[in-house]
């Protein structure tokens, strides 16, 4: 007796075997599925769709538009579905431990790139400016003071005998009994040279009395007047040059 009572009582003593532990539940997982269409409804081959959310899930669609996304932990997802052609598209999908119905995403056409705008026309050729056609004169050979001593006759204030022109020069004769002043010459020159009689020649704001001999160079755009002194009218041999024979010009 007394031996059985200690048996029960050392038994009591020892420590309970530990308990198994327990195994936690599997995660819930369903498999979803997606097809992908256009706004027409029609299946969009080789999407890319991507599920995110308390697991990572993607594929390409087959060509119904549909893919099986599999084993998706349950939770909150975002898919997004895009394709060639295409806006991307995404929307909310709440995945739970049941069958998933299917997800819809109809993506929109891609709107057209834009066209590049044309080169711009090449730029012109330059053009060169036009060249008068210009004409040689005749050729004459004459004493000037035979040609003076002729012009003397009249008492007209200016007398002008024309002497020849060729090409861009002409020459004449000038017999000057007042004053003389010709028009500022944008586009000619002008040489003097006196045969004749005395005079003052005024360039500009410079004035010069002149005898025969002397010779004057007016460049074009310079003013010039030209007037007679003493008793005898002055006589000039004057060559213009710049203008095509037959040209008006002012003197």
């Amino acid at each position: 007796m007394v031996s059985y009572f200690v048996a029960l009582v050392f038994a009591l003593q020892q420590p309970a075997a530990p308990a198994a532990p327990r195994r936690a539940p599997a995660p819930k997982t369903a498999t979803v599925i997606v097809q992908v269409t256009d706004r027409t409804g029609t299946p969009i081959a080789g999407a890319q769709v991507i599920a995110e959310g308390t697991s990572r899930r993607e594929g390409t669609t087959d060509p119904e538009g549909m893919l099986t996304l599999r084993t998706m932990t349950a939770g909150t997802y975002r898919v997004r579905a895009e394709g060639e052609g295409f806006i991307a598209f995404e929307r909310e999908v709440v995945v739970r431990n049941a069958p998933v119905p299917t997800v819809q995403l109809a993506l929109s056409p891609a709107p057209p790139p834009p066209v590049a705008p044309p080169p711009p026309p090449p730029a012109p050729e330059p053009v060169a400016p036009a060249v008068p056609t210009v004409e040689a004169g005749a050729a004459r050979t004459l004493s000037i003071p035979d040609l003076a001593e002729r012009s003397l006759g009249g008492r007209d204030a200016v007398r002008t005998v024309s002497i020849g022109c060729s090409g861009i020069s002409r020459t004449e004769l000038l017999v000057v009994r007042e004053t003389h002043t010709s028009g500022v010459r944008p586009d000619e020159d002008e040489m003097l040279y006196l045969v004749a009689g005395e005079a003052t020649m005024k360039l500009g704001d410079q004035e010069q009395p002149v005898t025969p001999g002397w010779f004057s160079i007016v460049p074009r755009g310079t003013p010039r007047s030209v007037t007679r002194r003493g008793r005898n009218p002055a006589i000039f041999l004057s060559t213009v040059s710049g203008q095509p024979c037959g040209s008006d010009s002012d003197r």
